[in-house]
């Protein structure tokens, strides 16, 4: 057990189980924390990164550099089949369980807006959302509802104006500062209003590995599952009303497990029930973390007979950031870096310029740095009339 930089917001616990270490290589200019520790709390087994950034760092991080405001990146948009199907269903559970169409609907951290258009379609009428992203914001207003740039601890959601129905679907992992996030959100709801948390599902992490160590990434600091987010929300005043556990397609036919609690407010000076242990959920990130060791070995050897000659790197995502740390990748001479993400255009990785994949470098092999879409981005590549050769992972 070590002794928490971050004590436990679930149950306030100040020591934990060290699960796992993830190490990671940057973009340069990236503020985030180049490792952490994933820990389980010893008091309550909610599992957490352990991290020394405070939460002005990821606010900064997610107002500039958010892959949100990308459509073919980010999701939440609903630019896919497959998203806007997952938002269907989200507003079709809130329709199914908010008496009214008429109050005050928000969604806080509302990407390109696709939950909004799904619950206007859904009958509600007074829809308007708010998103770190300077991008989305302006994206969710073009498509005629009411959005502004902010984020949970900046008074964006007006306290005079309470909703009725506060949305924060896939933020709260975001979050080093739970404690905080609750209080705020509790504080921007009516008397009589509902909060629909959603997160992903860290008890299924294992069941739906797509890359080793996937859910351990830069941006993910808390690992919820539905025991702990409902104690969470309990401890920060609300009573739950209903929860569950799901598996949605996240595109392409990969399957995102998540866990969701709807919850209304309650009394806040009412002291909550300590938290049970949750043992099971600490067993199945155990798990994860095995089965991810096993699979990065496995990448790590496919990797080793190409490092000896130069390349390139198409993809600049989380799993290049841990190939790099945590594989013989980091001894490799790369000389461009290749992404569709135009936001990244322009920034470096190792001192290394990140370009679009029309730039890449003629006759230098290509790594495809996925180990879901490798054979899509030698499609892409040969659509771009690009013939070198593609190292896809398997």
């Amino acid at each position: 057990m070590k002794s928490l930089l971050r004590r436990c917001d679930v149950c306030d616990g100040a020591r934990g189980e060290v699960l796992h270490a993830p190490r990671f290589v940057l973009p340069d200019e990236d503020p985030l924390p180049r490792g952490y520790d994933v820990v389980a709390c010893e008091r309550c087994g909610f599992v957490f990164a352990d991290t020394p950034a405070a939460q002005d760092v990821y606010d900064a991080y997610y107002a500039l550099r958010s892959k949100y405001e990308s459509a073919t990146v980010g999701t939440g948009g609903g630019s896919s089949t497959e998203d806007r199907a997952r938002l269907a269903d989200v507003a079709s559970l809130l329709a199914a369980s908010a008496p009214w169409r008429d109050r005050r609907v928000c969604d806080l951290g509302c990407a390109n807006g696709g939950l909004l258009v799904a619950l206007r379609e859904a009958g509600f009428t007074r829809v308007d959302g708010v998103d770190p992203s300077a991008g989305c914001a302006a994206t969710t207003r073009s498509l005629g509802f009411a959005a502004r740039q902010g984020g949970l601890f900046d008074g964006a959601v007006d306290a005079d104006d309470p909703v009725h129905l506060l949305c924060v679907s896939h933020v709260l992992e975001h979050v080093r500062d739970l404690r905080g996030a609750v209080a705020s959100l509790r504080a921007r709801i009516a008397a009589d209003g509902l909060l629909y948390a959603e997160v992903p599902d860290a008890a299924a992490y294992a069941d739906h590995l797509r890359a080793p160590f996937q859910e351990f990434n830069t941006e993910h600091v808390d690992h919820f599952t539905e025991a702990t987010l409902t104690s969470l929300l309990a401890r920060g005043g609300f009573v739950r009303v209903a929860s569950g556990r799901k598996v949605f397609d996240g595109g392409g036919g990969v399957p995102v497990p998540a866990a969701w609690v709807l919850a209304r407010r309650g009394d806040v000076d009412a002291e909550p029930a300590a938290p049970a242990h949750d043992g099971d959920g600490v067993t199945r990130v155990r798990s994860y973390v095995a089965r991810s060791a096993a699979m990065l070995a496995h990448l790590d050897a496919q990797l080793a007979p190409h490092v000896g000659a130069p390349m390139q790197v198409w993809g600049t995502g989380q799993l290049l950031f841990k190939l790099l740390a945590e594989t013989c990748l980091a001894r490799a001479t790369i000389v461009a870096f290749l992404d569709g993400n135009a936001k990244l255009h322009g920034s470096t990785l190792r001192g290394v310029s990140v370009h679009a994949p029309a730039e890449a470098v003629p006759g230098v092999p290509i790594l495809a740095a996925s180990t879901l879409h490798g054979r899509a981005i030698e499609a892409a590549a040969r659509r771009l009339g690009l013939r070198n050769d593609v190292i896809v992972l398997a």
